[in-house]
């Protein structure tokens, strides 16, 4: 059993449609990407939250 942070995501008022959306369909790398490009985070840090290999390279 591991621990997700996809519900709080989904809980987030400020989390935008497109990333919920993605979170919804279970496209994980497409919200890791749109986690980077709309709020800044890095690679490793979106890769970590979706539980997804985010940087380029799967680095």
């Amino acid at each position: 059993m591991s621990f997700s942070m996809v519900p709080l995501l989904l809980a987030g008022k400020t989390i935008s449609v497109q990333v919920k959306r993605a979170l919804v369909e279970n496209r994980l790398q497409d919200a890791a990407e749109l986690l980077i490009r709309e709020y800044g985070l890095s690679c490793i840090e979106a890769g970590d939250l979706l539980d997804v290999a985010a940087c380029e390279g799967g680095a």
